[in-house]
């Protein structure tokens, strides 16, 4: 998909949401919403809602009209329509790293008699919006092809020099290499470790890395919702790529995260990461002995 039809622009006003009442309220003020990829991180998208240019006036006497400037991150921002608001076509984004809501109502000319309908151009809007923040398939569709392809081969019979079947004990042995970071660690690997592991110790091992609203009160629930969120999954995506790639990542982690550098590649890079929590625990058990 190229950036031009990565990028979209059209008419919506901003939508005040409550959340303690659950009550939205329109802004009746015109704008423009942009979404294009960012300029820093092209697998970003930025998004920005602007008031035209002769609506200077405040709110209610009080409260000056806004610019919104927001990175959405595919994967980890959803977007739905709000079927209950009858007075007006509206459709939320809603983060799931953090949980933040961003509402918006369509400005662009609807059904007068429904006021609440999206019409056709209205959701085909919607659904480019969604496939713009939607994680792409083409990493899952490697690995499963990959996952296929071992399978195959286990499975394929090894003809002897007079057609017959080897032995188990004489079948080669295919060592598939491994395809991505998150089929090693996946969510149930994850899920065991951590509830091996106290409160205080979630904090001490982990709380560094974490949204500082998750950081003071660590718990295996929360950290797993960190490891679902789309922002985890298209770091790890990244990370998975550039491993595989095979052109120096490998040594620049090593380097910077400070362990003996095993060679380039997935496994290379997670044996390195064994052996420095293996040297870290044996040192914090030295330190503990007396």
């Amino acid at each position: 998909m190229t950036s031009a039809s990565k990028s979209l622009k059209f008419h919506a006003g901003k939508v005040q949401y409550n959340e303690d009442t659950n009550r939205c309220t329109p802004l009746p003020y015109e704008g423009v919403i942009s979404i294009k990829p960012s300029a820093e991180e092209p697998d970003f998208l930025d998004f920005t809602w602007t008031p035209k240019q002769d609506q200077t006036q405040q709110i209610n006497g009080t409260q000056q009209v806004e610019k919104d400037e927001l990175l959405l991150i595919p994967g980890d921002v959803t977007i739905k329509t709000i079927k209950s608001c009858n007075t007006g076509r509206v459709f939320a984004f809603t983060f799931l790293s953090s949980g933040a809501k961003y509402l918006y109502w369509l400005q662009d000319v609807g059904d007068v008699d429904d006021l609440g309908k999206l019409t056709e151009k209205d959701n085909k809007l919607i659904q480019s919006i969604s496939s713009l923040i939607s994680l792409g398939d083409d990493d899952e569709d490697v690995e499963e092809k990959e996952g296929e392809k071992a399978e195959s081969m286990q499975k394929q019979p090894q003809q002897g020099s007079r057609g017959t079947v080897p032995s188990t004990q004489t079948q080669p042995q295919f060592k598939m290499p491994i395809g991505s970071i998150s089929s090693v660690l996946d969510i149930s690997t994850i899920d065991s470790h951590l509830d091996k592991l106290s409160i205080d110790q979630l904090k001490q091992m982990y709380g560094e890395y974490l949204p500082p609203s998750i950081a003071q009160n660590p718990t295996k629930s929360k950290i797993i919702d960190v490891v679902r969120s789309g922002f985890y999954q298209q770091s790890e995506q990244k990370l998975t790529k550039q491993l595989r790639a095979n052109e120096g990542a490998g040594l620049l982690l090593a380097q910077s995260l400070k362990y003996d550098y095993k060679g380039e590649g997935i496994e290379n890079f997670l044996n390195g990461i064994r052996e420095l929590s293996k040297k870290e625990k044996e040192e914090e058990k030295k330190k503990e002995d007396p």
